[in-house]
């Protein structure tokens, strides 16, 4: 089932008076929705049941235990509930949901996964306002029993607010947990919560010092590698120090909050909400059960703090199609900048090795032409720039004379003609012979790339002039051009000037 069937399905069963939007967080119980509030014209947040719990006994009272309660606090530091509902759904469970105030705003949890850890001054605030949220709730004689930086959401304002009572219950009541049972959060639960013992305002006041400890340190005082490692570290050990740079006044706050035995640690969100404004005074708080703890703790007024907090919160609830604009709009502006800045980049590597590549190109043509490369052989390669003066050269050949123009055997020790020649203006094309004609060997070694040759007949000595000039190399057979006394030097290999631009 997709989130829309899923949605309209939700919807023929809240209901007309509450009209969905979109989800916006799962817990363990339940599924959050973002909903209109029809009647009352606000935003509200609907907490629906998961439908493999709606046929736990245990789990429908714990359920309908929290929307009862809830919806009896009213505190600017808890989120406050508008209205349960139990519907019987047809598939044969039991549909239940709770209205709630929706909060703008981010987790606590959110936040320091962002920021790692909190400025003093900061960390004070949201400890004194999570108090103050914490003493309604326990002058209702109620416990929450899972206080964390998960169930503690910021507003954009700075506001704290405490948030999902899923195992709250009143501690007169029966016991929702059976015995034995631990229920909380392992990485904050109190040493006697993780024992399985009876539960009391205190040990919200530990988990919430394990939060103080979390927002001032940048980690949680102790770790392991599953959760009963971490239990039997709140149970058994002592948390490592503070840094210096926490003040002591703030170092001892804590260090009272996270004593192992409930009676000697802060009794309550009031007793701890006294003692967080005097550190915020920059006076040391009072011991649990002293006479200064005998006073109501006043509401938190707003501070610079405060607003400093709601700056650093970011909202997280965001409708999925505005977020993904969002991301599409900044993923606009920033490239065209990205593309300039390689355009840019692109330009200048190209410059630069055009400059490199031309240098190189020089270089290797001055070697050249003073090597005199470009006075010898042209490789068989036919050029458009014929040299317009050279000096005649003399060449040495060995010449075999044949008595007929068929191809013969060298003679083993064939005479030597000498020769003036007179190269053209131009190199005649090298190609290969189509008759039958006196073929002349030369006993230069085959590695040599070009070899001067020439034909002599010696019926016609004028013939050896032809040949040797070239005026009959198409019709007489193959001549390539002058080699110098010097030999031939090799080309220069061509540089490949491709540049990734």
């Amino acid at each position: 089932m997709n989130d829309n069937e899923g949605r309209e399905r939700l919807q023929k069963l809240i209901g007309e008076d509450y009209r969905l939007q979109w989800i916006i967080g799962h817990g363990g119980m339940s599924t959050v929705w973002l909903a209109d509030d029809v009647v009352n014209d606000r935003e509200v947040a609907i907490k629906v049941l998961r439908p493999e719990f709606s046929d736990n006994r245990e789990f429908l009272d714990r359920f309908r235990n929290e929307a009862s309660t809830a919806k009896l606090l009213d505190s600017d530091n808890v989120v406050r509930t508008y209205d349960y509902r139990e519907i019987p759904d047809p598939a044969g469970h039991t549909f239940c949901f709770i209205a709630m105030e929706y909060i703008r705003g981010e987790s606590l949890a959110d936040l320091l996964s962002r920021e790692k850890q909190l400025p003093e001054s900061l960390a004070l605030d949201v400890l004194e306002q999570a108090a103050h949220g914490l003493s309604i709730i326990h002058r209702m004689n109620l416990v929450h029993r899972d206080i964390k930086p998960g169930n503690l959401m910021v507003t954009q304002n700075g506001q704290v607010k405490i948030t999902d009572f899923g195992i709250a219950k009143a501690a007169a009541a029966v016991p929702l947990t059976r015995t034995g049972m631990v229920v909380g959060t392992a990485q904050y639960v109190s040493p006697e919560q993780a024992q399985g013992k009876e539960v009391t305002a205190a040990s919200d006041i530990y988990s919430l010092g394990v939060v103080g400890y979390e927002m001032l340190a940048g980690q949680r005082p102790f770790t392991g590698d599953s959760s009963v490692s971490v239990a039997l570290a709140h149970i058994g050990n002592a948390p490592p120090p503070l840094s210096t740079q926490t003040s002591a006044t703030a170092r001892e706050l804590i260090g009272i909050a996270l004593r192992k035995e409930p009676t000697q640690r802060f009794a309550n969100g009031n007793e701890m909400a006294l003692a967080v404004s005097a550190v915020r005074l920059g006076n040391r708080p009072p011991q649990p059960a002293s006479a200064a703890m005998t006073q109501l703790a006043p509401e938190p007024s707003p501070t610079e703090s405060t607003r400093m907090l709601g700056a650093v919160a970011h909202p997280t609830t965001v409708h999925p199609a505005a977020a993904g604009a969002a991301v599409a709009a900044s993923a606009a502006v920033q490239a065209p900048r990205k593309n300039k800045r390689s355009s840019n980049s692109g330009f200048i590597t190209g410059v630069l090795m055009a400059v490199v590549i031309a240098g190189l190109l020089g270089g290797g043509m001055y070697l050249a032409s003073r090597s005199g490369l470009f006075e010898g052989d042209t490789g068989g390669v036919e050029t458009s720039t014929p040299e317009t003066t050279v000096e005649p050269e003399i060449v040495t050949e060995w010449v075999t004379p044949t008595p007929t123009r068929e191809n013969s055997t060298p003679e083993p020790a064939p005479p030597t003609t000498t020769a003036r020649i007179t190269p053209t203006p131009t190199v005649p094309t090298v190609t290969t012979p189509t008759t039958t004609a006196p073929e002349v060997t030369s006993p230069t070694a085959p590695a040599t790339p070009v070899e001067t040759t020439a034909t002599a007949a010696p019926e016609d000595s004028d013939d050896t002039d032809d040949e040797a000039t070239g005026d009959d190399a198409q019709s007489e057979g193959p001549i390539s051009a002058p080699q110098t006394n010097e030999g031939v030097l090799a080309s220069p290999d061509y540089l490949d000037n491709g540049v990734d631009g």
